[in-house]
């Protein structure tokens, strides 16, 4: 995949640095793959507190540059799965109850722009939630969720993501 990305620095074996460099200035962006259990890895993204040490995934930098740091993610997990063969990456938009998932249908919109690439070497699965009558999901990402995984189809609208090797 060649897309214009941001030069990656390893923290350690499964958290990852780059910088957003746009209108609003520059910002640290971690990639961390949260262990879940055996194989499976939670992909958190955000922007990086210092004082907190933590990534904080509710801010919206509107940088300019979205493309560019979904491309760096993208690599950062493609990489992460050479390096780990066997495991599993989940991903979803930050699930704020009442909105939609913005970061959720960007992902989706960017693994449909490269598809073709994507599924040469990987299994991709999207992932339909169940809501209640108000339309919000029900339970609490990632276990608690009701609903179904299905192979990849682009033309549906996912909640979530898993990607592996083949």
């Amino acid at each position: 995949m060649d897309l214009e990305s941001y030069p990656v620095k390893s923290v350690n074996e499964k958290s990852f640095k780059f910088s957003s460099e746009g209108k609003n200035g520059v910002f640290e962006l971690r990639v961390l793959f949260d262990f879940l259990g055996i194989n499976q890895y939670n992909l958190v993204f955000g922007v990086w507190d210092p004082v907190l040490k933590r990534i904080e995934d509710s801010i919206e930098l509107r940088n300019g540059d979205m493309d560019k740091i979904l491309s760096t993610v993208a690599k950062v997990a493609i990489n992460f799965l050479w390096d780990h063969p066997n495991a599993n990456i989940f991903a979803t938009g930050r699930i704020v109850p009442g909105k939609h998932a913005t970061r959720t249908r960007k992902y989706q919109i960017s693994i449909n722009k490269h598809l073709t690439y994507l599924m040469d070497c990987h299994n991709i699965y999207g992932f339909t939630a169940e809501r209640d009558a108000t339309g919000h999901i029900i339970g609490t990402w990632p276990f608690g969720w009701s609903g179904s995984w299905d192979r990849y189809n682009p033309n549906n609208r996912y909640d979530a993501f898993l990607l592996n090797l083949k």
